[in-house]
């Protein structure tokens, strides 16, 4: 793949339900199967529509960007999230109102357990800070911190408020790399990448190691950062490391799911 690869939802391509997944009212694929490490779909559900999610190969996790959706009489409000592990079975109904479901799945980890197990995250168990320290102003969340049992897979995500009630950010300073394959979605305000800025809806796909920056848009930045395997360090650009594990540890504690032992709707 592209060490950056940049897919705006206006201009991702709908298609024919991803491996895996059955009844979404609309699939948007951003990046390439079989070219790209990482997928990320966008399923859309109508009022009242079920969508089924598995049996898949690999873990999946997907993050509810709009609307919520019932699991086996469980709500999940936006900005809940859900693990369905290898060979588990999800039928995910939705609401009143029309769900956007984005998951995330892709370069498939050793797993943990014998899967089959479907991990849930409600909005209100979210671990979240509104400021991840130093009076950055920056908040932060914990969807997935890739700690077996529970998945191999990382979630988290960042709030950054409009460059004019902070310190104006440097994005030279702030170039650093991840040791993994990742892909950032933004899912609230823009992202301003060298000197374009992009809108809601926009999946970024950074390849390990690969230096990048950025800085938030007018309106601010509210973000998703996908992972398919445990992070170990971030790296900026003058050589000084991070142990990304710890940083987070520091700050949130592990997200406690509501875990369904058997599969649904099998």
């Amino acid at each position: 793949m592209s060490k950056v690869s940049i897919s705006e939802m206006a201009k991702t391509p709908v298609v024919d339900a991803a491996d895996g997944f059955a009844g979404s009212d609309e699939t948007r694929s951003f990046f390439k199967v079989g070219k790209d490490p990482i997928q990320l779909h966008l399923n859309r559900l109508e009022p009242g529509h079920t969508m089924r999610i598995g049996p898949g190969a690999d873990d999946s996790i997907t993050f509810v960007w709009q609307g919520d959706i019932d699991i086996a009489g469980q709500i999940l409000a936006t900005g809940s999230s859900m693990i369905v592990e290898r060979g588990a079975v999800a039928d995910v109904r939705s609401g009143d109102a029309e769900a956007l479901l984005l998951t995330f799945s892709g370069n498939a980890q050793s797993p943990p357990s014998p899967g089959g197990r479907i991990h849930l995250l409600p909005r209100h168990r979210v671990p979240f800070t509104i400021d991840l320290g130093h009076d950055s102003k920056v908040g932060g969340g914990m969807h997935a911190n890739a700690t077996p049992p529970d998945s191999c897979l990382w979630l988290h995500e960042n709030i950054f408020p409009p460059p004019d009630q902070v310190v104006p950010l440097d994005a030279e300073r702030g170039v650093h790399c991840h040791s993994e394959d990742e892909v950032i979605f933004v899912i609230d305000g823009q992202i301003r990448l060298g000197a374009k800025l992009y809108d809601r809806g926009t999946a970024v796909s950074i390849a390990a190691d690969t230096f990048y920056s950025f800085t938030p848009g007018p309106d601010g930045l509210r973000f998703i950062n996908f992972r398919p395997a445990r992070p170990s360090e971030i790296r900026m650009q003058d050589g000084f490391t991070i142990d990304e594990i710890a940083y987070w540890r520091d700050r949130l504690p592990v997200p406690h799911y509501v875990t369904l032992e058997t599969k649904v709707g099998a």
